[in-house]
């Protein structure tokens, strides 16, 4: 065997605590919560997740607070036998006339039986587990009463969102809803009809968002869902306030009253992604106002977005040039860019492959269709010290036929940027290589589409500004686009339109993307479709601004 050293590790084993999704949320963040919440010594309360009893400490010290014999209740909902018996005794050192029931079960077995309770403030942070490790018959469950309310649960869902969704059913005309939920409700897709629902569910929303990470331990953003006075009736007309605010030292009244804003209120404000409500009132109606309009096409008019190729395991199938040459793999191997560093350009050509290559692994193990007859002695001991790393048994590689055959390897006519620091991009692959799945394939719906004017009218502030819309962004600023969100963006190509390519890719590749914007937004955007030299100054402060705000909450730590 040779003596090359080799690492193909995968990703780290799931922690449990991840598994059950147990962050807890800082005291002072509960007691602000419970203070905009509890308004009544008479309050009925459901806590569905309740860990070891922060809300349910604060909530008690509030009910206290009344100085008032009339009686409260308290329900708390935990799956875990151990926190639960944590909030438990919490709970016994504070005197209290409150009526505290407890039940030591998962919330979505439990449904039915609150369904029957009087509910009037729902307090809590639901437990953020991934689709992935969502347990089966929870998620059944779950899925079950959602769709009694008339929702059409996806299995891309994660807990949190079926918490909220349940937690909103079960309470009574006026109730309140104060909860802890990843900034994921703001933009993913699974969350839309949550976010549709919740705007017709309501008079009046509240979304608090933090600079600053609120729990160090996990690089999650949240914000603070805060819903008044839940109808009988659904209906559209819901006012709609956003704050944002440094830190949770931060939330005192004085603060949230200097920066509360009314962001498009009071319209149809359900089916959109609620990132768009930290823009401007100006920002916000001018964007809106450029896509309804219609006079852009989308990008799904000239081309498909798919995602690039999964490998199962890119430290064993994606080689640099010394593991081709120690193994003799030069026939199956096909080139390939895995980094979007690397495409910082109009134009990928093979002279940028070919520097590309010097540094970074760039040539893809292919072997399908290669019947294992014509399999080299030098391939066949690279395959047997994958499977001595065990790259056979990780899901992706052990549901195919032959493990290391990697399937939809086809190469397409472009690159679109699938995460995001600065700017997307729309790059056309002149070197006719392949892409990992860090970078989406873009392939041309008809023949007669020119790839690189394609690819120039990619860079104009309407469609950089409204990325940053319809993508979403997670920890560490970056903004991640899927394919169905990427073939949303407006795309206004007009080939006939002259634009100077050379010059485009030249000053991209010197990373002057303004200047680009600059050239690309006087010729299409205000030259040929006759938009206003200040609605479009207007784009592009709206681009900024988001990609700014983005950028910045990952610095702020």
């Amino acid at each position: 065997m040779s003596s090359t050293s080799i690492l193909f590790a995968g990703k780290k084993k799931v922690s449990n605590q991840k598994l059950r999704g147990g962050y807890y949320t800082p005291k002072i963040l509960s007691d602000y919560m419970v203070d905009w919440a509890i308004r009544s010594e008479t309050d009925n309360i459901l806590e569905p997740s309740c860990g070891d009893g922060n809300f349910i400490e604060s909530a008690l010290n509030k009910l206290n607070r009344f100085n008032t014999d009339a009686p409260s209740s308290i329900i708390s909902v935990e799956l875990n036998r151990e926190e639960i018996q944590k909030a438990k005794k919490r709970a016994e050192y504070i005197n209290s006339n409150t009526i505290l029931s407890w039940k030591n079960d998962d919330f979505f077995r439990t449904y039915m039986v609150l369904k029957k309770k009087k509910i009037n403030v729902v307090l809590g942070n639901p437990p953020f587990i991934r689709f992935q490790h969502f347990d089966n018959e929870s998620r059944e469950l779950a899925f079950s009463h959602l769709r009694d309310s008339g929702y059409k649960p996806t299995k891309l869902s994660n807990t949190w969102a079926a918490f909220v969704q349940l937690s909103i059913e079960l309470l009574s005309e006026g109730g309140r809803l104060a909860m802890v939920v990843p900034a994921e409700i703001l933009q993913v897709q699974y969350a839309s009809e949550l976010r549709q629902r919740i705007t017709q569910q309501f008079e009046q929303i509240i979304l608090v968002t933090f600079k600053k990470l609120v729990f160090p331990d996990i690089q999650q953003e949240v914000v603070l869902l805060l819903a008044d006075n839940k109808r009988k009736v659904l209906n559209g007309n819901c006012t709609f306030h956003t704050v944002e605010i440094e830190d949770e030292y931060d939330l005192h009244n004085e603060t949230l009253e200097k920066k509360v804003f009314h962001s498009g209120a009071k319209h149809a404000c359900g089916n959109i992604k609620w990132t768009s409500f930290f823009l401007k009132q100006e920002e916000f109606h001018n964007i809106y106002d450029f896509n309804k309009e219609g006079k852009i096409k989308s990008l799904k008019n000239y081309a498909a977005v798919n995602v690039g190729i999964v490998t199962g395991r890119n430290k064993f199938f994606i080689l640099d040039k010394e593991v081709v040459s120690e193994y003799k793999l030069d026939k199956f191997i096909i080139p390939l860019v895995g980094k979007t560093n690397g495409l910082n350009k109009l134009r990928f050509t093979k002279k940028d492959f070919k520097s590309f290559s010097l540094e970074n692994p760039a040539y893809l193990l292919q072997l399908q269709n290669i019947d294992y007859s014509k399999f080299t002695k030098g391939l066949k001991e690279y395959i047997a010290l994958g499977e001595q790393e065990d790259v056979h048994l990780g899901y992706k590689c052990r549901i195919r036929k032959r493990w290391y055959d990697v399937p939809s390897t086809h190469i397409s006519e472009g690159f679109l940027f699938r995460q995001i620091y600065k700017n997307p991009l729309l790059v056309s692959n002149k070197a006719n290589v392949a892409c990992t799945d860090t970078i989406h394939r873009v392939i041309l719906k008809d023949k007669d589409i020119n790839i690189e004017q394609l690819s120039a009218s990619f860079i104009n502030s309407f469609t950089f500004a409204w990325s940053e819309i319809v993508g979403r962004s997670y920890g560490g600023g970056v903004l991640e686009l899927e394919p169905s969100e990427a073939i949303e963006l407006p795309m206004p190509y007009v080939e006939s339109i002259p634009l100077d390519l050379d010059l485009i890719d030249k000053e991209i590749r010197n990373n002057n993307i303004e200047k680009v914007l600059d050239y690309v937004d006087q010729k299409i955007l205000i030259e040929h479709f006759g938009y206003q030299k200040h609605e479009v100054a207007l784009l592009r402060q709206t681009w900024i601004n988001l990609r700014d705000r983005r950028i910045y909450r990952s610095k702020s730590k």
